[in-house]
């Protein structure tokens, strides 16, 4: 029972970090009904320009939220550009577009640091608790945790309780009709992948610390993994994206932890098959009704 209770506490901080990159997949899902595969990519360009920040020997301070805000640029950017002149377009075309941006970020990060590790100039505390004579709580997995949750919670905040987030909520909702009614369709649009660029971002660079290394490649995996949570949870549901990322990291920890190593990188994908055959609106998700 101990030994259940410890792949618990290990999967949380884990599971955390798939939750904040999954609220991002969820909100741009919800506005412009695809998924942004380049979105991954976010969460290892925020942690190499944090790195970058770190290296000029700048106060993690002012590194972390230049970086993490930078990145978001940088989403707003590739929306602007790339996403918004094809919007009307066949969804494949956008689905296309995406993977496209996520092999040129890949790249050219590549091409600038080279596909080697490289270690990170910022790292979090690692002292550890010690409950009864067992159990081992990592400070750095409770303040992930709960920095997670809190950014999840301003988030959703944001959507419900502001004027910026009914804009998100109408256009999400209908986009003809908030267009109608004088919303600024392509502010909401940016709006979106800014957050979701902040969250992406954050959770990099809270990976990277806690490795205290980073590589081109890392947003490849925890990407899919984080677009499985979304799709888990209910893809356009900010609680939703939190459960299942928790849930699939939990679940991975157990599976380390029974000696199935080797299957941890493929659960994420056993998940995403199983919601999709048995409930494909996932866990909070609501059906929708698609006239033809």
């Amino acid at each position: 029972m101990l030994d259940f209770i410890q792949y618990l506490i290990n999967g949380v901080s884990v599971g955390g970090l798939y939750a904040l990159i999954a609220i991002g997949y969820s909100m741009v899902f919800g506005i412009l009904k695809f998924v942004n595969f380049a979105h991954g990519d976010l969460y290892m360009l925020g942690a190499y320009l944090v790195m970058n920040l770190g290296l000029l020997v700048l106060p993690i301070g002012f590194a972390i939220p230049a970086g993490v805000i930078a990145c978001a640029i940088i989403s707003v950017t590739i929306n602007y550009f790339i996403y918004r002149p094809i919007t009307s377009k066949n969804r494949l075309i956008l689905l296309i577009s995406a993977v496209a941006v996520s092999l040129l970020l890949e790249n050219l990060i590549q091409l600038i640091y080279t596909a080697e590790v490289h270690a990170f100039p910022f790292s979090l505390p690692d002292d550890v608790l010690l409950i009864g004579e067992r159990l081992i709580i990592r400070q750095m997995d409770i303040w992930v945790t709960l920095f997670t949750l809190l950014l999840a919670l301003l988030t959703w905040l944001f959507v419900k309780k502001t004027k910026l987030g009914y804009g998100i909520q109408a256009v999400a909702s209908n986009r003809t009709a908030a267009l109608i009614n004088g919303i600024p369709i392509d502010r909401i649009v940016s709006l979106t992948f800014f957050i979701g660029g902040i969250l992406a971002a954050l959770a990099g660079t809270l990976q990277s610390m806690i490795t205290n290394q980073l590589h081109p490649l890392m947003g490849v995996a925890a990407g899919l993994k984080a677009f499985s949570a979304a799709v888990l949870g209910g893809i356009g549901s900010i609680w939703g994206a939190v459960i299942g990322g928790f849930i699939l990291g939990i679940s991975e920890s157990i599976l380390v932890g029974l000696g199935f190593s080797t299957w941890k990188d493929s659960l994420a994908f056993v998940f995403l098959i199983f919601i999709l055959l048995m409930r494909p609106q996932g866990l909070l998700g609501k059906k929708q009704l698609v006239k033809v």
